[in-house]
């Protein structure tokens, strides 16, 4: 099985919305909880060897929507998972990051092709736009967590996803 080491960024921006992506990839999924419809996502992608989550995170969010990380990003969960990535068997290693930015103008232009054919749009959402939506999001609970994470503050230690 291939190892895929993930950072993504949980980006709020100054009133506490999330930035996400909307995408569509039907040759990437979770078997154990098969979804083939555009969903939303957070900034994110693989950790180039050598390179630190954290680190990863913000240059994902760099090259992905030119929005400054304001602050060190604070490591809040965790979550290992098996997934079918284009026909091939991937266990997905992802840490998840809060962090914070002054700015909600954002430039897609650092995409490259691939990530440019399965994104559908992106946008800012409060959580009660989230919790309230019928569409999908990753992590599924995305929601309640985010409420949380809002409410109560980053834990002290990362939580594990189920």
């Amino acid at each position: 099985m291939i190892e895929r080491p993930s950072a993504r960024l949980i980006l709020l921006d100054p009133q506490d919305r999330l930035f996400l992506f909307n995408v569509h990839d039907p040759g990437v999924y979770d078997p154990a909880n098969p979804y083939f419809d555009p969903f939303w996502v957070m900034i994110g992608g693989f950790v180039d060897p050598g390179e630190e989550f954290a680190d990863a995170a913000v240059r994902e969010a760099h090259e992905e929507t030119r929005l400054p990380v304001i602050g060190t990003p604070r490591w809040v969960w965790a979550r290992e998972r098996r997934m079918s990535w284009r026909g091939k068997d991937v266990l997905h290693r992802e840490r998840f990051f809060l962090a914070r930015t002054d700015r909600t103008e954002v430039d897609t232009s650092g995409l490259d092709e691939r990530e440019r054919s399965w994104t559908r749009g992106h946008r800012w959402w409060r959580v009660e736009d989230i919790t309230a939506s019928t569409e999908r999001f990753e992590p599924i609970d995305l929601g309640s967590r985010l409420r949380s994470l809002l409410h109560e503050g980053p834990p002290s230690e990362p939580i594990v996803l189920k």
